[in-house]
């Protein structure tokens, strides 16, 4: 029996039902969703950039964040046919997936647009 496909939301903190993303599954570390991504189901993804408390007070606590998740994406090609959006809060984060997305993604159709929640 093959497996269903599944939207991925990466996020520490926010339940996805509460961003209207009802049914997606929902995981809190980097390592988790380049798992997830792993199996080829990923229909669709929405990435966040700090994945821990300490992230999110501004300060590099030295683990993996939804910024490692694309960069792997894009080392090993691996995309989701629906796209990747990023919620994030951190302007910070926020500049560095613009200049990823204006760098080395910029024909890619795979990449939506860089929503603040």
């Amino acid at each position: 029996m093959e497996l269903p496909n599944f939207n991925l939301w990466l996020d520490d903190i926010r339940d996805p039902a509460m961003h209207g993303c009802v049914g997606w599954v929902w995981v809190k570390t980097a390592d988790e969703a380049i798992e997830a991504l792993k199996t080829g189901r990923v229909s669709k993804a929405s990435l966040d950039h700090d994945l821990t408390i300490t992230q999110t007070l501004g300060k590099n606590d030295g683990e993996k964040t939804g910024y490692t998740v694309v960069c792997w994406m894009e080392e090993h090609n691996v995309w989701p046919p629906g796209g990747v959006k990023v919620h994030s809060m951190n302007p910070v984060g926020k500049q560095k997936w613009n200049r990823l997305y204006a760098g080395f993604m910029v024909d890619s159709l795979h990449f939506n647009t860089i929503i603040r929640i």
